[in-house]
């Protein structure tokens, strides 16, 4: 009899705790989350009527399905507002979207999105000619390492792509010797990459290339995140299949947890972007069952839940 009461009032606590912390989800899942750097925030105003590209890349929308049917978004029109958030000491904008209302566009417009998820090998090689053929210039620059750390940071929290760096000592001078380089690595990379070349050619002047897609780019900074981010966007969508399937799923938690560790759980759940919505199904001696949907499939889900803590996932 105890033991009931003792059940009765945790799932009294638990359904109170998923209320609130559901409140908080269902509103994060009205929100289409994109981060920005935050040394645009006195450009605030264009950041958001220049975010079409970004919302896009954020659904996998194919930007010539758009121009094909005459058609186009103004991120003004479904933005809602927006915040600064630090994140391991980097200080990102936060915007918020309306996700009901994008997904309602593409749905009666018939334009297919999907979410995905990636892992793409972001291998660089850079030459400071002005000065000489040294790496060290440039990677030990302060500018150039936060360029990296935002540009990983925003592929991971705007389209769920993971980069990993590997410098090349070596820059190659010539066409011949880039070539050499990427037959190497198409014959020993496996998984998605793409290859960066930054030289510079006097104080002013950088480029940015990028032999795999043949792209190059000029600039007068040394900032490169936006340029990266495209080409590992481009990398990692090409092989994802489109998949609009919006799943329901289960997760079990062991029931030992206590209070602070439930609203651990579900404050992570919250925060989630592959989490769209969920409930608390039921708790008793066996564990604490979670129902949520998701974008993701069966083998993704499964990762995402261990990650939180759970113990089993249907």
């Amino acid at each position: 009899m105890l033991q009931r009461k003792l059940y009765k009032s945790i799932a009294i606590i638990l359904t109170f705790l998923s209320l609130t912390f559901n409140l908080k989800s269902q509103i994060s899942d009205n929100f289409l989350l994109i981060f920005e750097s935050y040394g645009k925030l006195d450009q605030i105003e264009s950041v958001i009527q220049d975010a079409e590209e970004r919302i896009l890349k954020k659904y996998g929308v194919n930007p010539e399905i758009l121009t094909d049917k005459n058609l186009m978004i103004n991120p003004t029109e479904y933005f809602i507002g927006y915040q600064v958030k630090k994140f391991n000491d980097q200080r990102l904008i936060e915007l918020k979207f309306n996700k009901d209302s994008l997904e309602e566009f593409f749905n009666e417009n018939s334009i297919p999105f999907f979410n995905f998820q990636g892992e793409v090998k972001v291998i660089m090689s850079a030459s400071n000619s002005y000065f000489d053929s040294s790496n060290l210039f440039i990677f030990d620059n302060n500018l150039f390492q936060n360029e990296l750390t935002n540009t990983q940071l925003l592929s991971d929290l705007n389209q769920n792509i993971k980069i990993n760096y590997e410098f090349i000592d070596d820059f190659p001078t010539s066409e011949f010797a880039t070539e050499q380089i990427m037959e190497k690595l198409i014959d020993e990379e496996e998984g998605d990459w793409i290859l960066v070349l930054i030289d510079r050619f006097d104080l002013n002047n950088w480029s940015f290339s990028f032999p795999k897609s043949k792209n190059i780019f000029f600039n007068t900074k040394l900032e490169f995140q936006n340029l990266i981010l495209s080409e590992v966007i481009n990398e990692a969508s090409q092989d994802q299949a489109l998949d609009l399937k919006k799943r329901t799923y289960t997760a079990t938690f062991s029931s030992d947890m206590n209070i602070e560790e439930i609203e651990k759980v579900l404050n992570k759940l919250s925060e989630s972007t592959d989490v769209l919505s969920f409930r608390i199904k039921a708790y008793s001696q066996d564990g604490i069952v979670l129902e949520y949907e998701s974008y993701l499939n069966s083998e993704s889900v499964i990762t995402l839940m261990a990650d939180i803590g759970a113990i089993s996932n249907e």
